[in-house]
């Protein structure tokens, strides 16, 4: 179900929050990449890739206009970032120029089964990244 209704005043702040920190964390960890400090504490102890290895490069990737790159190195983190910023200029545009806050709602079995498909999708996506050595 999608619920809709008008927007109110702190709704734009809170957007605006969300935005901020998930920048201030984009920057923060290309700045640790630029800078070589590596930062995966799972990776230096087991020698494993971790279920985000490659995100920070694969991000990085992607602002040099190097897609194929991205996908090769974190493919579920490079699907899901082009999902949330999809989904963050929908909410953008809802929010401002429509001035409305949209949501969906689910279900506790919908819930359930998201749940389900994500844990799958994440250890397909581990698997990947241990047989490609990224």
């Amino acid at each position: 179900r999608v619920d809709v209704r008008e927007r109110r005043d702190g709704d734009m702040r809170r957007w605006l929050a969300v935005v901020a920190a998930v920048l201030l964390s984009g920057a923060l960890a290309a700045g640790f990449h630029w800078a070589g400090v590596p930062v995966c504490a799972f990776h230096r102890f087991t020698g494993l890739p971790c279920l985000t290895c490659g995100s920070t490069r694969a991000v990085c990737a992607l602002l040099a206009w190097r897609p194929w790159e991205a996908l090769r190195l974190q493919p579920l983190v490079v699907g899901l970032l082009l999902l949330a910023v999809a989904a963050g200029a929908a909410e953008t545009f809802n929010l401002v120029v429509r001035r409305r806050v949209v949501r969906l709602r689910l279900t506790r079995g919908e819930w359930r089964w998201a749940a389900v498909v994500g844990a799958a999708l994440a250890l397909l996506n581990w698997a990947y990244l241990m047989r490609a050595g990224v």
